[in-house]
């Protein structure tokens, strides 16, 4: 199953890429490989040149990081390793599909300025419109974020009620919402963007356009909110007949708010080709220098905070400004610091095993990362050795094929810890007060000596 998951995730990014960088080779929207040229350059042998070896480069990266994911497969006896290998994998792909197309964009670029291929009358100008008051009349009040924020309390009450163990689910909701909110505030701050010299089309493709990102992202709130409700019935779920169901729903609102994404400005898209037509005075951007490699943007002359995308669909943060720098410089620290963060914590998990000690204090303690646990050997009320574990969910902890490691709700026992080897019986059974505590040694034999110290502690203690 988690291998699955894995595989499913790196599938989707890896069409993903290919799609984005696939189409780039294709004259749209008066740009070739990101850099604006007039129709008649399309036709030169020289560019249609670079638009061959593009694909061929293309289609050489697609297969090398295609044959790179055999051995995530393989690794699927090792999950600690297998995510690993599959946040390198991501990573590595997300570089390597940008070479080539860096290539084509600088020879285009190249060719280009050598033959004078500038658009010249047709240039694109990011200014202030005549009517640019108008320009975020028709975008989504803010006041039906009301939506996603009541469905943020309902989630956090939830939790805080009953499975106060995953609050930390709530919160990435409230982090979603937020983020979503000033997202959509700071795309409205965006220049207005000259597309005719008919101001009146300018006013309604603006409007148009920031009304559709308004509501995508007001959307993209309340349908995260439902993923996070769904997630939860997962991690909480008693019912193994269920956990297909809810693990398929999970799995398919995590692709929705791309399908939103893509949706909108695809809408767009359409409509901006539709009243242009009608126009026929389309004007061209021809700004290159601010493109260092075809898909970031640096202009410090211009303070805007995020622009049009020239690869893929939406805006992209413009670095030339100071908050674009610090926006751009934490999310690259925060994604750093996720990745090694995680990446230590699942080696750590991978090269170490819960162990179960009884100090002179009459204290058991069962030491492992994030999960240890300790309480007095007159909190036992039962102690036994078992060969089965009741079936339940994980409410905060690790459940590979070999592990079970962290905090779970057992059927008809309720709240419990499990420190197990899966499948390798016999396991030690500790009834406390309100909880159980399940412990097994990866040798039965040290599970069964485990299981006589405890005993015998617990008749010396009385």
């Amino acid at each position: 199953m988690l291998t699955a998951i894995t595989l499913g995730t790196t599938l989707i990014l890896y069409i993903i890429l290919l799609i984005t960088y696939k189409t780039q080779a294709k004259y749209k929207r008066g740009m070739l490989f990101a850099v604006t040229l007039p129709p008649h350059a399309v036709e030169d042998e020289r560019i249609q040149r670079v638009q061959a070896q593009y694909n061929k480069q293309l289609m050489k990266v697609c297969i090398v990081m295609g044959a790179l994911l055999i051995p995530l497969i393989l690794l699927y006896n090792l999950w600690g390793y297998q995510t690993i290998y599959m946040l390198v994998w991501i990573i590595v792909c997300v570089i390597v599909f940008t070479v080539p197309f860096r290539t084509a964009f600088k020879e285009t670029l190249g060719l280009k300025r050598d033959n004078d291929w500038f658009v010249g009358a047709k240039r694109v100008i990011h200014s202030d419109l005549r009517v640019e008051q108008l320009k975020n009349e028709r975008s989504a009040p803010m006041s039906l974020y009301l939506i996603p924020v009541s469905l943020n309390a309902l989630l956090t009450l939830w939790i805080a009620q009953f499975y106060m163990t995953i609050i930390g689910l709530a919160i990435c909701g409230w982090v979603m919402t937020a983020i979503c909110m000033l997202t959509s505030l700071g795309m409205r701050g965006t220049k207005a963007k000259v597309y005719s010299e008919n101001s009146e089309i300018n006013v309604s493709l603006n409007q148009a356009k920031r009304r559709a990102v308004s509501y995508m992202w007001l959307w993209i709130a309340i349908v995260e909110n439902i993923h996070f409700a769904l997630l939860i019935l997962l991690l909480t779920n008693e019912n193994e007949v269920m956990n297909g169901t809810w693990l398929t729903l999970v799995l398919l609102f995590s692709i929705v708010p791309v399908g939103i994404v893509l949706n909108g400005y695809r809408k767009f898209h359409a409509l901006e080709q539709e009243v242009l037509e009608h126009d026929g005075k389309q004007i061209y951007s021809d700004d290159d220098e601010y493109w260092a490699n075809g898909f970031t943007y640096h202009n410090p002359h211009d303070r805007s905070l995020m622009v049009p995308k020239r690869v893929g669909i939406g805006e992209t943060i413009n670095t030339g400004t100071l908050a674009g720098k610090i926006i751009m410089g934490g999310i690259l620290g925060l994604v750093a610091t996720v990745i090694v963060g995680t990446s230590f914590l699942i080696i750590r998990s991978e090269i170490t095993s819960p162990s179960l000690t009884i100090t002179p204090t009459h204290q058991i303690e069962i030491d492992y990362p994030m999960y240890s646990v300790q309480f007095d050997i007159s909190e036992i009320e039962a102690v036994t050795l078992v060969d089965t574990v009741p079936s339940g969910s994980k409410t905060n902890g690790e459940a590979t094929d070999k592990v079970l490691r962290g905090q779970f709700r057992l059927k008809e026992l309720g709240k419990s810890r499990l420190y197990l080897f899966k499948n390798n019986p016999p396991y030690i059974q500790i009834k406390l007060k309100d909880s159980y505590i399940f412990y097994n040694d990866q040798d039965p034999l040290v599970t069964e000596k485990r299981f006589e110290e405890i005993k015998q502690s617990i008749d010396n203690r009385f």
